[in-house]
């Protein structure tokens, strides 16, 4: 007897519920057939997954069978998901993690198209940090990433191309003294707190080395940085990509002077065969890109497979 996927439904169902009688309850199945599984399981395996009866506590290996079986189900749930749309829009599903700026200012114009194009297409947006989208990625639970650097070094199955040039700039609160400007410079902010994350690295001007070198606030969330900036007190550098769907007390802007850019790249992972609707997608993408001219000048990467 070979090791089913209703074994590793039945073993998780019991891992987490703590007790048979629990687990055969949110399986919709007896006490009986719930063991009855579990013993074919444990047969297969040649050691048990528990460390009593009492089902309450597990052993090494049923530690390590558990995480082995819910990424497993997870990938078969995806995999069903991904036949069924695709059965239903004759293109598949996309899955996609992107960076608080791509997902809040690029995605809906994307979608928007897509759905014009083909409504049926099930589309899956995860608002994730750069490495948390990097990760997602390299273990293919997306099908692409949109990332702000690239750190994909190591992992030679991801591959990537630049899709995105924009320019940094800096988020203020509209009423504060740098938002009221008329003119504003970089060496305006040595009179500011500077908040500081990734995007001060890009930017060498005295002024702001200066201010980030004193800083005390260091913030990562796109979310929590609108929040301090909104008092007043900080400011943010920010891609201009960020300060396109802005609440109305804060402002973006680019100081006069040296420009400074961010550059925004695509990744996937080569061992995952894009569907249709994930090509379609990313040509969707980068047409809304260019129309937001915001097209980088050069070709970076590779191209995506079609």
């Amino acid at each position: 007897m070979a090791i089913k996927t209703e074994m590793l439904r039945y073993f998780v169902g019991v891992a987490e519920a703590g007790n048979l009688a629990n687990a055969a309850k949110a399986l919709q199945r007896s006490p009986a057939a719930v063991s009855m599984m579990l013993k074919q399981f444990e047969e297969e395996l040649g050691a048990p997954l528990f460390q009593t009866d009492r089902k309450n506590q597990l052993t090494e290996l049923g530690v390590h069978a558990l995480a082995e079986a819910k990424r497993e189900l997870a990938h078969f749930e995806d995999t069903i998901s991904s036949i069924l749309h695709f059965a239903e829009s004759g293109e598949g599903q996309i899955r996609t993690a992107a960076i608080p700026a791509a997902a809040a200012n690029l995605m809906p114009r994307v979608v928007k198209t897509l759905r014009e194009e083909n409504p049926d297409i099930l589309v899956e947006i995860d608002d994730l940090t750069n490495d948390a989208v990097i990760a997602g990625v390299r273990a293919e639970t997306v099908d692409i990433g949109i990332v702000n650097d690239l750190v994909v070094w190591g992992s030679s199955n991801v591959k990537y191309s630049l899709i995105l040039s924009d320019r940094i700039g800096l988020l203020c609160a509209r009423d504060s003294e740098l938002g009221r400007k008329e003119t504003l410079y970089w060496s305006d902010v040595a009179r500011t707190q500077m908040i500081s994350h990734f995007l001060c690295n890009k930017i060498q001007e005295p002024a702001v080395r200066k201010a980030v070198a004193s800083a005390r606030l260091r913030v990562a969330s796109a979310l929590s940085i609108r929040s301090f900036v909104r008092g007043g007190e900080y400011v943010s550098p920010m891609p201009e990509l960020g300060g396109l769907s802005l609440p109305s007390d804060l402002v973006f802007r680019v100081p006069e002077g040296n420009e400074y850019w961010r550059s925004v790249y695509l990744i996937w992972n080569e061992n995952r065969k894009p569907t249709l609707a994930t090509v379609r997608f990313c040509n969707i993408l980068r047409r809304t890109i260019a129309e937001m001219g915001m097209a980088p000048n050069s070709d970076e990467g590779e191209e995506f497979p079609s």
